[in-house]
């Protein structure tokens, strides 16, 4: 038997090796004969495709994985990431699969920016482990379209790109889903951000709703998002809430008391915001990168609870005519003696002080009406959102008695030059 030797051709997206028909045993390893225009299933979902040097099946647009493990080293889905170079089977044993949060562009020798990254990262985490081959292709292309941004292989114009999805044996479906996926990865992809909204006062033994939401790097809503909402000093009313078409969730807490409440909001099994690669033993062969995968976001937030205020109305009265009585002046003070209200009563008697701190009070009176006595203090407790009546009664000042006249006995004097 002869072994074709021709080296791989640049250029050749997972190239795939030229063979005879029959197995060839080299050393230990078998070489195996791939014909043109056969099933892509020994590769994986997708598609046999002409390389760039337009060899018949020589390229495969899609995904490599079982069934068949075509790749050493890789027992999941995976796809090629470099186009230039030569494709998998020429990588030798691959390398455990590692999370990279850049990546350089062996086409254009140039970092792929953060966006793009995480946006790769996005269509191999939610789509790219599929048995679809229309699905898998369209993977292929959407990846290589961010990591290759504004080269041959990018959509929407780039020439080889578009030769790719555009032969007799690849749906037009691919085409399309693949500028789905390039669209929906630049409004949803991550970074992720998990966001709280609470009103902007909580109150003690009072429900309250808090909305809840998940952002994308582009600041877009995601719908869809498990929640899982956890608080210390207030009683969540839903463990686990989904943000919904809006990408909005909302949840309820209660308070326990007053103090501060922290709440902690962890959204998980987001798509991943980072590569996952396996890099070949053959470093002229193409990297792999790993589909599925997720990642996890978070947020904390700390809310101060106020004690719920309470009121004091008093009522003040005479204890002659238990009619009430107005223009009374009053002040409060706090157990420390500070005074934190002054009044007067109105025309019915009554003065009414709110948004007092629960705690202990001395009603004082300051000035009487006139022809009453000051009343003496007292003492009052004001407890969370409850009103505390006191009433206060004046007792008329006793007006001095008149003095009774006596007789006076007159003797009478004698008379005198008679």
């Amino acid at each position: 038997m002869t072994l074709n030797t021709r080296r791989p051709a640049r250029g050749r997206a997972l190239r795939r090796p030229t063979v005879l028909a029959t197995a060839v045993l080299v050393g230990a390893t078998a070489l195996y004969a791939t014909p043109n225009a056969v099933a892509a299933d020994r590769w994986g979902p997708g598609f046999s495709v002409p390389d760039d040097q337009n060899t018949p099946g020589a390229s495969h647009l899609g995904a490599y994985g079982a069934p068949g493990a075509p790749v050493s080293g890789i027992s999941g889905r995976a796809y090629c990431a470099d186009p230039t170079l030569a494709g998998p089977s020429e990588g030798g044993q691959y390398g455990k699969a590692t999370e990279v949060s850049t990546w350089t562009s062996k086409v254009t020798g140039q970092k792929v920016s953060k966006e793009n990254t995480a946006r790769a990262a996005y269509v191999l985490s939610k789509y790219g482990d599929t048995a679809n081959d229309t699905l898998a292709g369209a993977v292929d292309a959407a990846v290589y379209s961010f990591l290759e941004q504004g080269t041959t292989y990018a959509l929407p114009n780039g020439k080889r790109a578009l030769e790719r999805v555009s032969y007799p044996n690849v749906p037009k479906e691919v085409k399309t889903k693949a500028q789905g996926l390039i669209t929906e990865a630049g409004k949803l992809a991550g970074p992720y951000k998990v966001n709280l909204h609470t009103p902007a006062a909580l109150k003690p033994g009072e429900k309250a709703t808090i909305t809840l939401d998940v952002t994308a790097a582009s600041g877009q809503k995601v719908p869809g998002v498990q929640i899982s909402l956890n608080g210390a000093g207030a009683v969540a009313g839903a463990g686990t809430v989904t943000t919904n078409d809006e990408g909005v969730a909302t949840a309820s807490i209660t308070p326990a008391k007053a103090g501060t409440v922290e709440l902690k909001a962890v959204a998980k099994d987001l798509p991943a915001s980072t590569l996952t690669a396996h890099l070949p033993a053959n470093d002229k062969a193409q990297r792999m990168l790993l589909a599925g995968g997720t990642t996890t976001a978070e947020a904390q937030l700390k809310i101060t609870v106020d004690a719920l205020k309470g009121s004091i109305k008093l009522l003040k009265t005479a204890s002659d005519t238990k009619k009430p009585l107005s223009g009374v002046q009053f002040e409060a003070k706090d157990e420390a003696g500070k005074t934190v209200a002054k009044g007067t009563t109105n025309t019915q008697g009554l003065w009414q002080i709110d948004d007092l701190p629960p705690g202990n009070y001395t009603i004082h009176e300051v000035q009487a009406v006139e022809g009453y006595q000051l009343a003496v203090d007292q003492n009052i407790t004001v407890v969370d959102g409850k009103t505390s009546d006191v009433s206060v009664i004046d007792v008329k000042i006793p007006q001095p008695e008149k003095p009774k006249p006596r007789p006076v006995d007159i003797t009478e004097l004698p008379k005198t030059g008679a």
